[in-house]
Order: C-alpha cells, then sequence, then structure tokens
C-alpha cells in the first residue's frame, strides 16, 4: 500500500466522518426547530387571550379616566362658580362696609 492508497482510504474515512456529523448537525437542527414551532405555538395561544384581557382592561381604564376628567371638570365649573358668587357677594358687602367706615369716620370727627 502506497501513500496515495493511504492517502484515499484516510480522505474517505474522514469525509464519512464529516458526513455523519452534517446529518447528526440536522437532526440536531431540526428538533430544535421543532421545539421552537411547539413553544411560539403555546406562546400564541397563551398570549392571544392575555392581549385580548389587556385590551378590555385598558378600554376600563379609559372609561374611568373619562368618567375623571368629567368629575374634575364639574369641580372645575363649581369652583369658577362660588368664586364668581364670592365676587359678587363681596363687592356689595365691601362698598356697605366702607360707607360704613365712612360714617363712623365722620361721626367721629364732630
Amino acid at each position: 500500500m502506497d501513500t496515495s492508497e493511504a492517502l484515499g482510504i484516510a480522505l474517505t474515512v474522514a469525509a464519512l466522518a464529516l458526513t455523519l456529523l452534517a446529518l447528526y448537525a440536522l437532526v440536531v437542527i431540526i428538533k430544535a426547530v421543532r421545539e421552537i414551532r411547539i413553544a411560539v405555538e403555546d406562546v400564541r395561544v397563551r398570549l392571544v387571550p392575555l392581549l385580548e384581557k389587556a385590551d378590555v382592561t385598558v378600554d376600563a381604564a379609559n372609561v374611568e379616566l373619562l368618567r375623571l376628567d368629567a368629575i374634575v371638570t364639574q369641580a372645575e365649573e363649581v369652583g369658577e362658580a362660588v368664586s364668581s358668587a364670592s365676587d359678587f357677594i363681596r363687592s356689595p358687602v365691601n362698598t356697605a362696609a366702607q360707607g360704613i367706615a365712612r360714617a363712623l369716620r365722620s361721626f367721629s370727627k364732630r
């Protein structure tokens, strides 16, 4: 057996080993892809109902925020009405108080 025959046998064995290694890697990759597909399906099955629940929750929160906004708006309107009423009442009272103060000053000077 000369060198070329030994080299041919060695290369054939190496090619066979690399082919077997490639087949093993292919089997491992196929198994991993199947597991990933199962995991993705599981996530999809669980995630869709969770997203629907989150959508309902966000809608409910928006309704409550709109309600709260209406309450705050009403409180602001009441505050403005009280302020206007206070100004309306304060003006005649201040005028009367000034008139009384002038009258008292005029009586005290005499």
